[in-house]
């Protein structure tokens, strides 16, 4: 199980990178014309969220290896499960459904890092 745990922290790392560095390279012009903020808007949201999934990218993987405080691993799943039902409220209410099989998979992939890193704690 260890084994399947690794390459699903490795998976959700992969996944975050470049969403988190697109929200905090990309102008606001970029954001407004993709659609993902509306011009009267700050873009400040945007790069909180880029910051955050890029330290759940670090956070998923290296204290769990390291050993140094290794609850923040299944608290990073935690975080990514959070990203997730938010991403699919907003995608639901822009009535986007075709990116809701993706949310639900890295969601419940996440959900099963957290679960199982936590328990792996409590065994400890």
């Amino acid at each position: 199980m260890n084994i399947i745990l690794w390459i699903i922290q490795g998976l959700l790392s992969a996944f975050f990178i470049l969403p988190g560095y697109g929200k905090i390279a990309g102008s606001k012009e970029k954001h407004i014309a993709d659609g993902h903020l509306k011009p009267s808007r700050s873009i400040i949201p945007i790069r909180i969220l880029g910051v955050l999934e890029l330290l759940g990218c670090i956070g998923i993987i290296v204290p769990w290896l390291s050993g140094i405080a290794p609850i923040m691993t299944p608290m990073a799943a935690a975080a990514f499960c959070s990203i997730m039902l938010a991403g699919m409220v907003v995608h639901v209410r822009k009535k986007e459904y075709k990116m809701l099989p993706m949310l639900i998979v890295v969601f419940i992939l996440s959900a099963i890092v957290a679960y199982f890193r936590f328990a792996g704690l409590a065994s400890q």
